[in-house]
């Protein structure tokens, strides 16, 4: 345990160490805290460089990295504790739905390229780049983990690093520099719009060669990002990019030739509709079993990503936080060698209220902190101040309407999906404004323990007032006797609500399949198997905090939303694009 925290949970485990949900003591605000394997504890040439980098690290601050808080080390034990990033790494997107689209590859490798840039900057390469290591949130943004935590691979004199994302100088020198971090970055790019790396082999020897003198395979990749990879992927490190910097300059230029200036937006949606489908194994997804009468046999699961402060979700969505996978045994000892942040003294400091959900790194009074090592007791945290939060009061919900397209986007307090039924139900908006929101509504059904699919899509305007309650329902099917489906609704707002997506998910259980006679039936016409019953629409009753007070007891389609139905046919469900529409599956609640 490291002193200050508390352990909340096990996230994941994988060849570093493990990773698990812990809070602050001192805030209530969550964290992730991996720790690291005894194999890479024992790595003399790992720890002395990671103890070298650990500093930097901690000082590093961007947004598209997660941010190292505390670095904590003892005779037996090694500790890193850092931002919690509520969303689900690259690697899980590729595997459930094999693929992105050009746009969304590229706003990851832009994300990728910033993070790698602000760390080449204080003299630290990543050496690791690779799905597993970066994390997408509700929002279509990503993270960069992870930085100098690597292993050697299992095969005799192979470098430290993951085979498939290896340049040729560190195949062969060993050299782990911020060239080598760009090729492994272009290697991500082929991956995640073609579904696999740019080079695969049966062992490693064989991969190694590939890397050293096949062909970059640019006849498989999109036009549009061809000259990317050919230079990106080049063997000789000098004839790459000459920094992450100028990487990303050719990257939004070659973005906006091919996609037109909005490329950016239209990736980052389409990463989140990605990462939504996945909500349920987001580190801080809840669910609440409340069963309902409705349908008789629907059972109802509400899942909804938990309310954060605003500012924790970056571009008005998501939350933040973490999931790598990593493994370790044992506790932790007496604490040991501690790294902290240095303190910005030329700058001053912030002087809006802080909330008490918001992990603060601990920052020395007076001098740059230095690693110190104690003997009898922990060093206890650093005081947080828990000045109040002011919260701003919206403006109270009117009856008039304005035009669309007469007033600003407003921001969206929150969007809640206030009963679903499984074929029916409603949804609620509150903003600060009565300019238009935009709802992206996407229904969902998985048969049995199989993949979800998205059956459904239909995007809706609201405009003219602050708050709006509106119906929803589409027939998702029926379900055969004996059998079991899950009917799913996925609520997105544009611009994206405070309190994140929502996702809700009812289990609709077919009827029971008729039981064969015990004796020889007589002669005579057979008796037909009952009708397979289709869920029913039936009104939503709306409960009595509903911003339209004034309205009937049932709720009915708002009369000033304009509906767009973007029902997928089924060439779209099979098209070699990838979409949300493609198979996805989401863990049993």
């Amino acid at each position: 345990m490291v002193p200050g925290y508390r352990e909340v949970r096990q996230l994941g485990a994988g060849h570093t160490g493990r990773v698990f949900l812990a809070t602050y003591q001192a805030t209530g605000a969550y964290v992730a805290i991996k720790y690291l394997n005894a194999t890479l504890r024992r790595d003399t040439e790992f720890m002395d460089r990671f103890r070298v980098d650990a500093p930097s690290l901690v000082e590093l601050d961007d947004p598209n990295v997660v941010q190292l808080y505390e670095y904590v080390e003892t005779p037996t034990r090694a500790a890193v504790v850092m931002e919690l990033v509520d969303g689900v790494s690259l690697r899980t997107i590729l595997t459930e739905h094999g693929r992105t689209s050009p746009e969304a590859a590229l706003a990851v490798l832009k994300s990728t390229l910033s993070a790698l840039a602000a760390a080449h900057e204080k003299g630290v390469p990543h050496r690791d780049v690779k799905p597993e290591n970066v994390l997408v949130q509700a929002d279509g943004t990503s993270k960069l983990t992870d930085f100098g935590v690597v292993v050697h691979a299992e095969e005799p004199g192979v470098p430290a690093g993951s085979p498939p994302y290896m340049s040729p100088e560190l195949w062969t020198r060993g050299e782990a520099g911020p060239a080598a971090d760009l090729y492994a970055a272009a290697c991500l790019l082929f991956e995640t719009v073609k579904g696999r790396p740019p080079y695969k082999a049966e062992d490693v020897p064989s991969l190694r060669d590939k890397h050293l003198v096949e062909p970059v395979p640019l006849e498989v990749a999109p036009d549009s990002l061809r000259d990317l990879l050919r230079r990106g992927l080049a063997k000789d490190p000098a004839v790459r990019y000459a920094s992450a910097l100028q990487f990303a300059a050719e990257l939004e230029e070659d973005a906006v030739a091919a996609y037109g200036p909005d490329w950016e937006k239209r990736g980052r949606r389409h990463l989140g509709e990605l990462a939504t489908l996945l909500a349920l194994r987001f580190p801080l997804a809840s669910t609440d079993d409340a069963p309902t009468a409705t349908l008789g046999a629907v059972r109802d699961r509400r899942i909804s990503v938990p309310r954060l402060p605003p500012h924790l979700w970056i571009a008005g969505a998501a939350v933040v936080a973490v999931l790598i996978a990593v493994v370790l045994s044992g506790g932790l000892g007496p604490a040991g060698t501690v790294l902290m942040p240095q303190p910005k003294t030329s700058e001053p400091l912030d002087s809006s209220p802080v909330d008490d959900k918001t992990p603060v790194r601990r920052t020395s009074e007076t001098s740059r902190p230095t690693a110190r090592t104690a003997t009898t007791a922990p060093v206890p945290p650093a005081t947080v101040s828990s000045a109040p939060v002011t919260v701003s009061s919206a403006p109270a919900p009117t009856t008039s309407r304005q035009p669309a397209g007469t007033l600003p986007s407003p921001a969206v307090r929150s969007a809640d999906i206030v009963q679903w039924t499984g074929s029916a139900g409603a949804v609620r908006v509150a903003a600060d404004g009565r300019g238009p929101v935009r709802l992206r509504i996407t229904y969902t059904r998985r048969d049995g323990d199989g993949q979800a699919r998205t059956v459904h899509r239909e995007t809706r305007t609201l405009t003219g007032q602050t708050a709006y309650t509106d119906s929803v329902a589409r027939d998702l099917g029926s379900v055969g006797c004996g059998q079991q489906a899950h009917f799913g609704l996925l609520l997105l707002t544009e611009p994206a609500a405070a309190n994140g997506p929502q996702v809700s998910e009812v289990t609709v259980d077919g009827p029971p399949c008729p039981t064969p006679s015990a004796s020889r039936p007589t002669a005579g016409p057979p008796t037909p198997e009952p009708a397979t019953p289709t869920p029913s629409q039936p009104p939503v009753a709306l409960p009595s905090d509903s911003p339209r007070s004034g309205t009937p007891a049932f709720v009915t389609p708002n009369p000033d939303v304009s509906v767009s139905d973007d029902s997928l046919t089924s060439d779209e469900l099979t098209s070699d694009e990838p979409a949300s529409g493609e198979p996805v599956e989401e863990p049993a609640g």
